[in-house]
């Protein structure tokens, strides 16, 4: 295509009449037709749809089987997504409740023996010992269980070995009874708990069979009960550890922590007040049952979440507060326990006599 350049200077000469000027704007501009070519000649046949089928295409909705479909495999899904979580939820449960199945008086020559054999059964067998889980198990994941069990399972260890030491003194050493207390601790396993369990099965069959008694002194039942207002102030000490986060998030697993494992401590003090059996004054039946109903309070402080806000809040509130006076009720009542326990008893004579007045 050539293009005519034109510059400012340059001069059209107008050599033709004005007369064929004006003629020629009167004529149209010629236009020629151009002819398609063969080779770009594309032919096709156009089908027209009715209008009624596009339509009830569009408004087509799905068939039965395909929702069918759809809502199995959203459940599946779901299911598979939920799974986990509730396997979690379901294997948090440590067992703080129907405590009174484990003194069993009928079955058991020593009822303390016999209830430290059932309760450690539950946990290994039934429960699950949470240290023993593997990485992946949901009850890996758990704060609260953990802390129950290695608490409960010290206190039991502690109790244990105070057993031992009461039977060696006495001239009963038992092999049972040693073996059990050196295997039950804060560290133990589920199968060092397993074989703790059938040593105190053995040791109690063998009491049974010599018809021994399991009768405590006193000065016994006295250290029991030291036992029990120890492990006391290790739940007090723990609580005010874990007062020392208030301020962050309300669910704090210190807190849960701290909240379990007096929980978990719990539980075997009021399994040896359960257990004991001494001659019966009314002063001190009254005391224990005070002590006792103290101390299953504790054990059975069950909230849903552990929160660690603060005391006063309207929103979050503070279950180791709540956990603290609970125990402190609990001492408080162990130490009446524990004063009547070491106090001696009149005799009856020596009652009878001061009464009539005789010399």
């Amino acid at each position: 295509m050539s293009v005519l350049k034109l510059r400012r200077d340059m001069v059209v000469a107008d050599d033709a009449p004005a007369t064929d000027k004006a003629g020629e704007a009167d004529r149209p501009f010629p236009l020629r037709k151009i002819e398609a070519e063969p080779e770009s000649i594309i032919e096709g046949v156009i089908a027209s749809e009715p209008a009624n089928e596009t339509h009830e295409a569009e408004v087509h909705g799905k068939t039965l089987w395909e929702h069918i479909k759809f809502w199995v495999n959203a459940s599946v899904i779901t299911a598979l997504l939920a799974a986990y979580p509730a396997a979690v939820v379901a294997s948090s449960d440590v067992g703080d409740r129907d405590f009174d199945r484990l003194v069993n008086r009928a079955d058991w020559a020593a009822p303390l023996v016999g209830g430290a054999a059932m309760l450690l059964e539950d946990h290994f067998n039934q429960l699950g010992w949470a240290t023993d889980s593997e990485a992946w198990e949901p009850m890996a994941r758990l704060s609260a269980k953990p802390a129950y069990q290695t608490a409960m399972a010290g206190a039991l260890g502690d109790v244990l070995r105070l057993a031992d030491q009461h039977a060696v003194a006495s001239g009963r050493e038992d092999v049972d009874l040693a073996a059990a207390a050196r295997l039950v601790s804060d560290d133990a396993t589920g199968i060092q708990l397993r074989a703790a369990r059938d040593a105190l099965v053995n040791y109690d069959r063998r009491l049974r069979r010599r018809d021994a008694a399991t009768d405590l002194t006193a000065a016994q039942v006295a250290e029991q009960l030291a036992l029990i207002s120890g492990w006391a102030a290790m739940s007090q000490s723990g609580i005010v550890t874990s007062a020392s986060t208030i301020g962050g998030s309300p669910m704090d697993e210190e807190a849960t922590r701290a909240v379990y494992a007096a929980k978990g401590r719990a539980t075997v003090s009021w399994l040896i007040l359960a257990t004991l059996n001494w001659p019966d004054r009314p002063d001190v039946a009254k005391a224990r049952d005070g002590a006792l109903k103290a101390w299953r309070e504790v054990a059975e402080f069950h909230p849903l979440i552990v929160f660690n806000g603060d005391a006063d809040g309207s929103l979050f509130g503070n279950h180791p507060a709540s956990m603290s006076f609970l125990i402190g009720q609990a001492e408080t009542a162990t130490r009446a326990l524990r004063s009547l326990a070491e106090s001696p008893s009149v005799p009856a004579t020596a009652q009878t006599v001061a009464a009539s007045g005789a010399p």
